[in-house]
């Protein structure tokens, strides 16, 4: 196992407007803040939080060509109010290569929707090396019910998010996509996740033109989720990708140095 050493500048508290959330670069230790210590579960955590590319690819389609999530139909008639509550991520669709060499360390991941007005506010837990963790998002409008964005003016560009189908009661599949790479999602209210869910899950994939190999399914849940206690967690708040791209080129130059 290896660990990673990783310094970040938080000007922000958990409090912070969103819009003041991203991460800056990696600055001197003597100008930091906090150290973290990050093991590839880390890694990993917040790559799936906010995966929606390959980090590790940068093909870029010619200028112009359609978006692979323009072509996904938003749930019909979404509802927001309806939406809000607690899901569990079951499984990731994905072909981005982090998640094929690190897959097999994905961890239980709590999602918590709070409706603002058309927008989603969307906190995200999940326990680390006994430490609880939460990234908050912001799902920006778009001006259609369903189609959701978050805005990264220091990664790739935005992510676009779309909430593709979902009963409100049991299941729901989301896609992301961010520089024209395409991920799908799975999430669930409770457990066992219904087999015609899983059904509905494979065929998106398979309709985005991933593989069955590509699908990365997590561990059982306990009980109501990743329970984190306010005193305990460790808060991120995130608008977008950004703090992935930065969290998997750091890595990066890590490994090479």
């Amino acid at each position: 196992m290896w660990t990673s050493g990783l310094c970040f500048l938080w000007h922000w508290t958990v409090d912070s407007d969103l819009e003041q959330c991203t991460p800056p670069p990696p600055c001197p230790i003597t100008y930091c803040h906090r150290t973290a210590m990050l093991s590839p579960g880390a890694v990993l955590f917040f790559t799936l939080i906010l995966m929606a590319s390959s980090l590790g690819q940068r093909t870029r389609k010619p200028y112009g060509s359609t978006s692979p999530i323009s072509t996904i139909q938003a749930q019909a008639n979404f509802n927001a109010q309806q939406f809000a509550g607690t899901w569990l991520l079951v499984a990731v669709g994905s072909a981005c290569r982090f998640l094929q060499e690190q897959g097999h360390r994905a961890e239980a991941t709590t999602l918590h929707i709070a409706p603002q007005g058309a927008a989603m506010a969307a906190s995200t837990f999940r326990k680390l090396d006994g430490i609880c963790w939460q990234v908050r998002q912001l799902y920006g409008i778009t001006g259609v019910p369903g189609r959701f964005l978050l805005q990264a003016p220091r990664a790739r560009g935005p992510v676009h998010v779309v909430v593709a189908e979902t009963d409100y009661q049991s299941f729901a599949i989301l896609y992301l996509e961010q520089a024209r790479r395409l991920s799908v999602k799975l999430y669930t209210r409770t457990l066992p996740v219904s087999d015609s869910a899983l059904n509905a899950f494979e065929e998106r994939v398979r309709g985005a033109n991933l593989t069955e190999d590509q699908i990365f399914f997590f561990p059982k849940y306990v009980s109501g989720g990743v329970v984190c206690p306010r005193s305990g967690r460790q808060h991120l708040q995130e608008r977008a990708p950004a703090f992935a791209a930065f969290l998997y080129h750091a890595v990066q130059a890590e490994r090479q140095q």
